[in-house]
């Protein structure tokens, strides 16, 4: 029985990890003996062939290699740390499916006229994140003074008197955080938005930043609306250009006057610059401190190698891996020989997933991979699956007469 040691190559450069990996156990056979020994996989880099265990270091290495760790944590912990600036550091990342789901929660007040002052508008749109998935929310006493609402009473008579928050004034402000008030948004019901509590938690720890960036501290509600909402659409470079009644209504604002005297007010704060809203258009750009708000765009796909690695994200799992294995099974049964033929053992799947340009273990779409590893067995194309290092060309390979 082989078993994964606890230490590792010392010549290997890479940073220690703090903790160890648990040991992996495999039953002996002959690929992997051959892969132990693979002189080809040493001329290649692969000391350590993936799944195998790496060679025990005598009493004197082990020495030189924790000595060497020490000597490299101290050297790292001399470098002068680069100095972030603190909204930077604790700047949530937002993505675009976490912006698609509040600019549709804002959007949707707004058509339907949710809070007529930018306070009620706040707190509308405060409830309506917190309910986004079930439909309820819970408030307290607290979480109102952190909105810093000028009227919190009145501010939730607009909405407790058209029905859209089924509760009372009274309930919500005398909630404490051991009897939360469990508010009912009935127009919410049913998760209309098919996310998850991850997506709504984020999208709501990004509008509670942004409200509370320091721009923006001790300033009138209506101000930090329109900032928010500025930056909610921003694009990934900061650059603002939307339509000024969008705005306005948004924001629960009086009017272009208005909204033209909060862009002033926005620039003098440094939270846009080249603001302008001629022609019914609001264009301008987050600056320099508040770029980090804006959205974030999605991580770019696995980049293709022989073949497009990922087709889109809308697509079954099981359509993408098609797409990438179909008319091919028999050149990757034929690489998979040519490896044993040059090894002495067979490939592992990151290696065949490398040479055929399939997404890597670390990449998102990894699951993918899987499934075609799936169709290559269910089609007889690859066995000796199960064992390490031991798959080789199957039947379906040879039916074919390819």
């Amino acid at each position: 029985m082989t078993q994964h040691t606890a230490t590792s190559d010392a010549r290997d450069p890479s940073p220690v990890p703090h903790e160890i990996a648990q040991p992996h156990f495999f039953r002996p056979n002959e690929d992997l003996a051959a892969a132990m020994e693979c002189a080809r996989c040493e001329e290649q880099g692969i000391t350590t062939p993936p799944g195998g265990a790496p060679r025990r270091l005598s009493n004197a290495e082990l020495r030189a290699f924790k000595k060497e760790r020490k000597r490299a944590r101290e050297e790292a912990l001399a470098k002068p740390q680069a100095k972030v600036p603190v909204d930077r550091k604790r700047t949530l990342p937002i993505g675009p499916h976490h912006a698609a789901l509040l600019r549709g929660l804002w959007a949707r007040l707004a058509a339907e006229g949710v809070g007529a002052t930018p306070d009620g508008r706040l707190l509308g749109l405060t409830f309506a994140v917190r309910g986004a998935v079930t439909g309820r929310a819970n408030f307290t006493g607290q979480d109102l003074r952190m909105l810093r609402l000028e009227d919190a009473h009145a501010a939730l008579v607009e909405l407790t008197s058209t029905g859209w928050l089924a509760s009372t004034p009274e309930a919500v402000i005398g909630a404490d955080a051991a009897n939360p008030a469990l508010c009912d948004l009935p127009g919410m019901r049913g998760d209309l938005w098919t996310v998850g509590n991850g997506v709504r938690s984020r999208a709501s720890g990004w509008l509670s930043q942004a409200l509370a960036h320091k721009k923006l501290r001790k300033k009138p509600n209506r101000l930090r609306l329109v900032a928010a909402h500025l930056a909610l659409h921003a694009d990934p470079g900061g650059s603002v250009s939307l339509p000024a009644g969008d705005v306005v209504a948004a924001c629960a604002l009086s009017g272009d006057e208005e909204l033209s005297e909060l862009l002033t007010w926005l620039a003098e704060v440094s939270w846009i610059e080249d603001a302008s809203a001629a022609g019914g258009v609001v264009a301008a750009r987050l600056t320099e401190l508040t770029q980090p708000l804006a959205v974030r765009p999605e991580p770019p796909r696995t980049p293709p190698k022989q073949v497009p690695a990922t087709t889109p994200l809308d697509v079954p799992v099981a359509d993408r891996a098609r797409d990438l294995l179909s008319g091919r099974e028999a050149e990757v049964a034929r690489w998979v020989d040519a490896y044993r033929g040059e090894h002495g053992h067979g490939p592992s799947w990151s290696a065949i997933g490398e040479a055929f340009g399939w997404p890597p273990r670390q990449a998102p779409d990894h699951d993918v991979t899987h499934e075609v590893f799936r169709l290559l067995r269910a089609g007889g194309w690859l066995t000796g699956f199960g064992l390490p290092f031991g798959l080789r060309a199957g039947e379906g390979r040879a039916g074919s007469g390819s």
